[in-house]
């Protein structure tokens, strides 16, 4: 992740990944724990609650008729 904002992060990652797209990032951040990378790991946290609300505003969407 150079410097893409964390919500276009979260659109490539759902685009990519579809409904996995939460459980990757979850993945990825583990993985900056295990390395002891505190900026990526921000960086993958805040994409994963980018995720999270993109989800969340998507299915408050009213469906057209």
């Amino acid at each position: 992740m150079n410097d893409t904002s964390a919500v276009g992060i979260a659109q490539d990652m759902l685009r990519l990944h579809g409904l996995r797209a939460q459980a990757v990032a979850m993945e990825r951040m583990a993985e900056m724990r295990r390395q002891g990378d505190p900026v990526a790991l921000h960086r993958w946290e805040q994409a994963y609650a980018a995720i999270c609300e993109l989800r969340r505003s998507s299915a408050r969407k009213p469906i057209d008729d």
